[in-house]
């Protein structure tokens, strides 16, 4: 009798329903006229800026606990192709009155707390930010850790990478190392944050190693009526090598539905001094749906053409 009991109990178990986290689907079609002149002559496409679509999901675990996770890839929509081409974001972790921690592929704390001022655009005017400076974006193989007090909004990660993984432009860090940003808000129309990050940079796939890298980033941003002022700086310093970057950016607000964007940035390398121009215009239309207009202009300064590319895109948000 016990045995038909157990064996009820246990089948009643494993019928029951599991628990899931609740899911919400999300994404984005963002496709654009590109045209490019990099000095040899000029192209016209239409290209996929950085299309994606993801799942957030939540579970509510009870004592001021939440369970969250996210999965976010990179899709080919201006042609037929692979569909999904990149994990962005994958990751996950919990959240409570301690703040949320996170394990996976996420947003560096670098890029949270001083690239996002830095680097404000859909996609033109990251060049001297990401492939100059040498700034990150996303960041792999991480633990990550975030709260905010009040004002104050604190982040820190710690990348365990010894395989020495190669890693997309979008990251920049390929070895162990952490970062840590802070950021202030003393008044509601003005922030201040500052992020430090540091990199061992182990051997790679192909077993070469570069020297360790060193970042420190500060910026700030501050809105009055319709304009908004960004500022900031980056240094990176890799053995020998040493990269200083000043951006500025410029924003207007034109009635409830266009924004104006304009952007300048430099860079002081060993061997040069590029230069960038930006300038964005912004059109929401409803429903999700926006046009917009990017173009940039890099003066190189070291003897190759200069560069201008234009993209003319329409994006819905889903």
């Amino acid at each position: 009798m016990n045995k038909k009991l157990i064996a009820a109990a246990v089948a009643g178990t494993l019928a029951a329903p599991a628990a899931y986290a609740d899911i919400v689907p999300y994404g984005r079609v963002n496709n654009a006229i590109d045209i490019a002149d990099d000095g040899d002559g000029s192209t016209v496409d239409l290209s996929g800026v950085a299309s994606r679509f993801g799942f957030r999901g939540t579970g509510d675990i009870g004592n001021g606990l939440t369970a969250i996770g996210r999965y976010e890839f990179s899709t080919t929509t201006d042609k037929e192709g692979p569909g999904v081409n990149d994990t962005r974001l994958a990751y996950v972790g919990l959240e409570g009155g301690f703040g949320t921690i996170t394990m996976g592929n996420q947003w560096s704390a670098f890029f949270n707390t001083v690239g996002t001022y830095i680097s404000p655009t859909y996609s033109l005017g990251f060049y001297l930010y990401s492939s100059v400076a040498g700034n990150p974006f996303r960041t792999s193989n991480t633990i990550k850790y975030a709260n905010s007090f009040g004002p104050v909004t604190l982040e820190a990660d710690l990348r365990l990478n010894e395989s020495g993984e190669d890693n997309d432009v979008a990251e920049k860090l390929n070895g162990d190392g952490y970062g840590v940003g802070i950021s202030v808000s003393p008044l509601d129309n003005l922030t201040i944050a500052l992020a430090a990050d540091s990199e061992e940079n182990n051997p790679g796939e192909d077993g070469v190693a570069v020297e360790d890298t060193d970042r420190l980033g500060i910026a700030g941003t501050m809105s009055f009526g319709g304009f908004g002022v960004n500022l900031g700086y980056t240094n990176m310093e890799q053995g020998d090598d040493e990269v200083d970057l000043v951006q500025l950016y410029l924003s207007a607000g034109i009635g409830e539905k266009t924004t104006l964007l304009l952007g300048f940035g430099q860079a002081d390398t060993q061997d040069a001094e590029p230069t960038s121009f930006f300038l964005g215009g912004y059109y929401n239309i409803g429903g999700g749906l926006r046009l917009w207009g990017e173009t940039t202009t890099v003066d190189n300064d070291d003897g190759s053409d200069d560069t201008v590319r234009t993209l003319l895109g329409m994006r819905i948000d889903f």
